[in-house]
């Protein structure tokens, strides 16, 4: 039988049904490879981790220590751009602003991810759209107080701030709703003494005050510009806030040493950990939290937490530190409610 030609129609239906037919081949050969692709894909474009404060603190040291065996673990740049404000809050608003795709991170702290939404009235969002891939270091806070201060312990100083018609002892915090804040007014309310807060714009004039004998004490981890002021006797250490002496303060009791009722209470560190927001699939995740622990461990970082004198935490899986999030959370909103902390 003879073929009968084809019309132009006809020829481009036949040409449309051989795309077709390509393009079912290809979704089913995309769709069979599933998780491995994107896993395989992601990233594809440099990385940010933004850092809540400016350069120089001890946030920006451990992310940039981190950078260069971070990139290399994830074959992309990683760009740490630094956005302080509000208390920590501009960056997480950046962070929460972008997709839940996993190429912007934060170095974060419980004062921007958990805190901030809870006494800055501008920080519009709650700590539950942060999530945190992999804890990277914790330190105790320590109580400082000026060097001429007659107590040479927390439990001394307490005692006197609790007996009938003494003046209140004034304490110095980074800003209103800092966890240095929160734990300092915690801390009065649980034992009774009388503690003034006195907030500041920051740690450097806070701490200029305490050299100046300005105010009596404040609450802080030893980082920084407190290690060379302790250092020089300029201020002076009273109280470790954990269960043991610190390696780098030996001579400074720890909370467990004291008599302090509740003190079990008063044990506080803060930790720094890379955070995303959430939602970011688990496979990208999974990437992302296997190059942040190959960079914690790298010698660059290593060093760095070394000088800083930072206690390195504990790689964990997703679930752990997803736990962990969470218990920080209920603890810190527990402690704000207590001491009926507002929004400002």
């Amino acid at each position: 039988m003879r073929d009968i030609p084809k019309t132009p129609i006809a020829r481009a239906f036949a040409g449309l049904a051989a795309f077709a037919a390509v393009a079912a081949a290809l979704l089913v050969n995309a769709t069979a490879a599933g998780p491995a692709l994107a896993a395989e894909t992601f990233p594809s474009k440099p990385v940010t981790m933004l850092v809540a404060f400016p350069p120089g603190g001890p946030a920006d040291v451990l992310a940039r220590a981190m950078q260069p065996s971070m990139a290399k673990a994830l074959g992309q740049p990683l760009i740490i751009e630094n956005l302080p404000g509000a208390g920590g809050a501009l960056a997480v608003q950046r962070l929460l602003a972008k997709p839940a795709d996993g190429y912007t991170l934060i170095m974060g702290s419980p004062n921007e991810a958990i805190l901030a939404p809870l006494s800055n009235a501008s920080a519009k969002y709650k700590p539950e759209e942060l999530a945190l891939i992999a804890p990277i270091s914790t330190h105790p806070l320590v109580v400082m107080a000026r060097n001429d201060l007659p107590y040479a312990s927390l439990e001394e100083l307490i005692a006197a701030a609790k007996k009938p018609g003494s003046q209140s002892l004034t304490f110095g915090s980074p800003g209103h709703g800092s966890m240095y804040h929160i734990v300092s007014e915690y801390l009065a309310q649980t034992t009774g003494a009388k503690l003034l807060h006195v907030p500041y714009k920051g740690a450097t004039p806070m701490m200029q005050d305490l050299v100046g004998q300005q105010i009596d004490i404040t609450i802080l981890p030893n980082l920084g510009a407190s290690i060379q002021l302790l250092e020089s006797h300029k201020i002076k250490a009273i109280d470790v806030l954990d269960t043991q002496r610190m390696r780098t303060l030996p001579d400074v009791p720890a909370i467990s040493e004291s008599g302090i009722a509740r003190k079990s209470e008063f044990v506080h560190s803060i930790w720094l950990a890379v955070m995303s927001k959430a939602g970011i699939p688990e496979d990208r995740l999974r990437v992302l939290l296997e190059a942040s622990q190959q960079a914690i461990q790298s010698p660059e970082m290593v060093k760095a937490l070394a000088l800083s004198g930072t206690v390195p935490m504990k790689p964990q899986p997703l679930a752990d530190s997803a736990k962990f999030y969470v218990q920080e959370t209920e603890k810190f909103k527990k402690m704000a409610r207590s001491i009926q902390l507002t929004a400002q």
